[in-house]
């Protein structure tokens, strides 16, 4: 009797250890399932944005100064595609837990800035002895930006990621490089003796702008807020909003060794002064919106 009873008080406790163990297994596996929305824990995120340049025009010293020339609105009336910038993006992502992701963003973004001296350069006379400056071109010209960027996202409370607010952080390298083209310039006369500059010899004209293959480089810091509202399972559309700093790195480092030169030697190069003015722009480029679909895995 006292064997038989020994044997069921074995089975029962055999059978609750397993029990316990299969329903924590179990309650494991339905949380894990249940992380994300509708247990979706991969996203691929593809879109575009853009903004107007008001604010860049407002901040930047060079436009503010082209504002101020007399032949500025003759020449603002001559061109019509420099208002708006825009880019595409695309976003992959994990979810690690119910309101926390990893994700690494790879953006293309198309801009313009507006360049100043382009083509100037020093007159010598056979002794060696500076008389004069020859006149180089003012224009708006057009730049590429190819940023890629780590981010932690942070859902607020009561969202289910990776759908709902979504608070974004990010750390990224940008490469930016202007684009050689055909331009409409304000151009100067052929010759500017002793820097002076007068603005009856001033003109708008037509000029093949050709630029080195060469990239500016940046360091971006980011914070935006993403709104994703999800339209079935496994889709979900993004609105969000970002404010940026890109750090004019190469521009501090040429400026602290003093390696600028800021006259070209032939007339359509430009020189580290070019890379550094569009370094510095990109350091007023402060805000951006994109929008763009939401792919739940």
């Amino acid at each position: 009797m006292l064997r038989i009873v020994s044997l069921i008080l074995a089975v029962s406790f055999i059978s609750s250890v397993s029990l316990a163990q299969t329903n924590k297994t179990d309650a494991a596996k339905k949380k894990n399932e249940l992380t994300g929305f509708y247990g979706k824990r991969f996203t691929l995120q593809l879109g575009a944005g853009g903004h107007h340049n008001t604010l860049l025009k407002l901040t930047s010293y060079n436009e503010s100064k082209l504002r101020t020339y007399a032949y500025y609105s003759s020449y603002r009336n001559q061109i019509k595609s420099d208002q708006f910038n825009y880019s595409l993006y695309a976003n992959l992502g994990f979810l690690l837990k119910e309101r926390l992701a990893l994700s690494v963003d790879f953006n293309y973004y198309a801009g313009n800035i507006f360049l100043q001296n382009m083509g100037t350069k020093n007159l010598y006379d056979e002794w060696g002895y500076y008389y004069g400056t020859t006149g180089g071109y003012d224009a708006r010209v057009k730049y590429n930006t190819i940023r890629i960027m780590p981010r932690i996202e942070i859902a607020s409370r009561g969202s289910n990621m990776p759908t709902g607010l979504v608070n974004v952080l990010g750390l990224g390298v940008e490469l930016s490089k202007l684009k050689s083209g055909n331009y409409k310039t304000i151009t100067a006369s052929d010759a500017i003796e002793y820097n002076y500059y007068p603005t009856d010899s001033i003109m708008i004209s037509n000029q093949d702008i050709r630029f080195k293959d060469e990239s500016v480089v940046n360091l971006t810091v980011m914070y935006g807020l993403e709104y994703r509202l999800a339209i079935s399972k496994s889709i979900a559309w993004n609105f969000g909003g970002y404010v940026h700093v890109n750090f004019p790195i190469q521009a501090a480092i040429d400026d602290f060794f003093g390696t600028v030169s800021y006259y070209p030697y032939n007339g359509t190069d430009y020189t580290e002064e070019y890379k550094n003015q569009l370094s510095r722009y990109r350091f007023q480029n402060l805000f951006s919106l994109r929008t763009g679909l939401v792919i739940m895995l």
